[in-house]
């Protein structure tokens, strides 16, 4: 594309001789959008709210711990992240079964949907494991988690096919991320109370070997103090204490082996150890009925009715089992709480007697111990329930405070605005393309533009003509052709001269500034009929012969002969009855005809049909006419067919020395333009220089005036 200067006005003569390319090209983009976008499915997206706090919860300690603008606004940022994380979607995905859904389900693209049409390769399959990974991920693509702005507030967004679907999802989102963090924070509590229990049953195991460190001691002190000391009630209580241990021992011995024998179904451990007479005797019947089942078929009625007397014997013997275990763990634990009792009654009884100092130092080392002990594990005993009350009396750090509900509306697509954008791409795509074809495939539209085309500098411009006026007489101006004549001043005048000036610039490019002998010959053509050819040679030829030059036109478009139109004449065949007589060459003078308005000559053409014009134009006879002429005339402008018709123009501009191609603005294309100068330039002596006119320019007034001021009338 040519640089051109841009203005309101070029854009608007662009748009105006485009207008029905760019309403096309707005008219298919609009109507490929509407149809696009009506076969979308539509898409609503429902918003639930959530509120954060990052405030510390203790429903056993109230109070509200501090905190800085700055950690806060971290927490609330990674909440974000934290809501929309992996785990969270997953089971979002598995509560409401999404992935059974087809909207989550992969889809074939375009490329497996057509080899599936034609049977190139079958449908995809895809595994479970697959299916589950697609699910996840489009869900994922369909929720959308943020803050709103630097508040505690984030919205959780989704996008579903359906406004229900929408606000499920958005709700559901909402309720998993809040029980997860609630969750997280139980999870949290309670791995510390499993630290916690460790350490309290550590602490537990010492006081449970301090204490018995300290009743070892008391225990083996006893007799030492009684014999010391003469009292016999210390004996008495150490051999009492030492009974009641040894019962104890044995009893949980017992105890040990027919719980385990019971668990077993080990009946006779248990009978053997219990020894009681209605256990003995239920034992017999256990082992007469077994013996019994033995000797029998498996399968029969006696069979089915001896187990079911089994059942009730082995009941009977665990009911009778456990009863006995019933008295004896009674058993064990009073004698556990008479070994505690007597304990006592010994440490009190030493400790108010009188002992040695070693004694009373060692006693007090271990009583101590023992305090310590106990201390330590009622404090840990403390924290650890406080710390299982606080587990499952935790709050959320986020709360729910707008639940998302179906939307009335889809949020995608938006027709209206999507249609609109569309009115206005479709708008600029057609201004773009209208330009494009303007520039590089239309009509030209500038002389730089036609300089750039055609690769010429010799390019000028005759302006568009709307209104003719009227003469210095007040007679209205019939013709462009008349204007020249009767309105010297106009501003066609001034841009015919301005051709003129082209030509006679070429001219002494070719023969220098010596005058010659011949006249110059002109070849006025274009690239199509009804470009103003014809004008553009009646006007040259006026405005040459107003410049003092003798002058003669030929009508050379002898198969649509113009020239005689433009002078308000009728055709004749004095051209064609000179070129095809054996007349001298001078004799064609007396065939012309004078202008009115200038000292202008004109030969008139008439209508020659068929090759007979062609080789009327191409022979010897035309030539000579040329010769001739050019001996007898300062200027000859021929006025030929155009190029892209008729090969007319191409013989004759082998004998001129200047074409001049006109070409009108906005109708001619530029490639008809190249081809027009590429035919000429093939065709033409290698002296023969061509001038480019651009015919018919628009020009406004505010234009007109801005280029001519004052200085000349206005048509």
């Amino acid at each position: 594309m040519h640089e051109q200067e841009f203005n309101l006005r070029s854009f608007l003569g662009t748009v105006r001789r485009q207008a029905g390319l760019i309403l096309a090209v707005l008219v298919v983009v609009v109507g490929a959008s509407s149809v696009a976008i009506l076969s979308l499915t539509p898409i609503y997206r429902a918003t639930t709210l959530v509120l954060v706090d990052p405030s510390e919860k203790n429903l056993l300690n109230p109070t509200n711990g501090s905190s800085s603008a700055a950690s806060d606004n971290a927490r609330v940022e990674s909440e974000v992240s934290i809501a929309q994380a992996e785990t969270i979607v997953e089971e979002v995905l598995d509560r409401l079964k999404l992935a059974e859904d087809p909207a989550y389900q992969p889809q074939p693209g375009l490329r497996e949907r057509i080899a599936t049409l034609l049977r190139i390769a079958p449908p995809e399959e895809y595994t479970t494991e697959e299916r589950r990974i697609h699910a996840v991920g489009a869900l994922q693509n369909a929720i959308t988690v943020e803050r709103q702005g630097l508040t505690y507030l984030i919205t959780i967004s989704a996008n579903a096919n359906t406004p229900e679907k929408a606000a499920r999802i958005a709700n559901t989102m909402a309720d998993v991320y809040i029980r997860a963090q609630l969750q997280s924070k139980i999870n949290g509590v309670l791995s510390g109370r499993n630290i916690l229990e460790d350490r309290v049953t550590e602490t537990r195991a010492g006081l449970v070997k301090a204490e018995r460190a300290f009743n070892d001691f008391i225990i083996s002190s006893a007799r030492t103090i009684a014999e010391q000391s003469g009292r016999t009630d210390i004996d008495q209580l150490r051999v009492e204490l030492e009974d009641v241990v040894a019962q104890r021992e044995q009893a949980g011995e017992e105890l040990t082996v027919l719980e385990t024998a019971l668990a077993s179904q080990d009946w006779a451990q248990v009978v053997q150890n219990l020894d009681n007479g209605t256990l003995r005797e239920l034992e017999r019947q256990r082992q007469q009925i077994q013996q019994q089942l033995s000797d029998i078929v498996d399968g029969s009625e006696q069979a089915e009715a001896l187990r079911a007397e089994l059942v009730g014997v082995i009941d009977g013997l665990s009911a009778q089992a456990n009863a006995q275990l019933e008295q004896l763990r009674a058993e064990v634990a009073a004698n556990r709480a008479l070994e505690t009792d007597l304990q006592l009654q010994l440490r009190s009884s030493i400790l108010t007697s009188d002992l040695p100092p070693e004694v009373l130092a060692t006693m007090y080392e271990l009583q101590q111990n023992a305090e310590i002990a106990r201390t330590q594990y009622q404090q840990m005993l403390v924290r650890l329930r406080d710390i299982e009350a606080q587990a499952y009396l935790q709050l959320a750090d986020s709360r729910v405070v707008s639940e998302a509900t179906p939307p009335t509306s889809a949020s995608f697509p938006n027709t209206r605005f999507l249609i609109g954008l569309a009115a206005i791409v479709g708008t600029i795509a057609g201004l773009i393309v209208a330009f494009v074809r303007e520039q590089l495939i239309g009509g030209v539209t500038s002389t730089e533009q036609l300089g750039g085309v055609s690769g010429f500098h010799a390019i000028t411009s005759i302006p568009l003509q709307r209104r003719l006026g009227r003469s210095e007489d007040g007679k209205p101006i019939r013709s462009i052709a008349e204007l020249v004549a009767k309105q010297p001043y106009s501003t066609l005048a001034e841009a015919v001269r301005r051709v003129m000036i082209s030509v006679d610039q070429a001219l002494r490019r070719i023969r220098g500034n010596e005058p010659s002998g011949e006249a110059a010959i002109i070849l006025v053509t274009s690239a199509n009929a009804g470009e103003g050819k014809t004008t553009a040679a009646v006007t040259l030829a006026r405005t040459y012969a107003i410049s003092g030059r003798k002058t003669l036109l030929i009508d050379a478009d002898l198969r649509r002969p113009s020239v005689h139109r433009e002078l308000g004449l009728t055709a004749n065949d004095n051209l064609a009855n000179y070129l095809a007589s054996n007349a001298s060459g001078d004799t064609f003078r007396d065939l012309v005809h004078a202008d009115t308005l200038s000292s202008a000559e004109f030969l008139l053409g008439s209508n020659l049909i068929g090759s007979a014009a062609g080789q009327v134009v191409s022979g010897e006879r035309f030539g000579k006419l040329l010769s001739s002429a050019a001996h007898q005339y300062d200027i000859v402008i021929v006025d030929t067919p155009p190029v892209g018709a008729i090969v007319d123009a191409l013989y004759l501009s082998q004998h001129v020395d200047v074409i001049v191609n006109v070409v009108r603005f906005g109708t001619t294309s530029q490639r008809e333009v190249r081809a027009t100068i590429r035919e000429l330039l093939e065709a033409k002596q290698d002296t023969t220089e061509i001038v480019a006119v651009l015919n018919a320019e628009p020009q406004s007034r505010a234009e007109a005036r801005r280029r001519f001021g004052g200085y000349y009338a206005q048509a």
